[in-house]
């Protein structure tokens, strides 16, 4: 039981507080002010995806047609 206790505040370092984002206390211990995390909404989130895979899909119809090109060539 009193290993247990140790253990916790031996760990403590490596907790990050929710509210201020300090390391070294929970958040329930906690006298700081909240900080502002800025995220990127689920909208922003998607629009990204759907940008990557469009690029991607993009390079390989360019790269499909290069290739079909050079077969004409040929």
């Amino acid at each position: 039981i009193f290993s247990i206790g140790r253990t916790e505040e031996a760990n403590k370092q490596h907790v990050r507080c929710q509210k201020c984002l300090e390391f070294g206390h929970w958040t329930y211990e906690c006298t700081g002010k909240r900080k502002y995390l800025h995220r990127p909404s689920r909208t922003a989130q998607l629009a990204k995806v759907l940008k990557e895979k469009e690029k991607r899909l993009l390079l390989q119809q360019s790269s499909m047609y290069a290739h079909w090109c050079s077969s004409l060539v040929t």
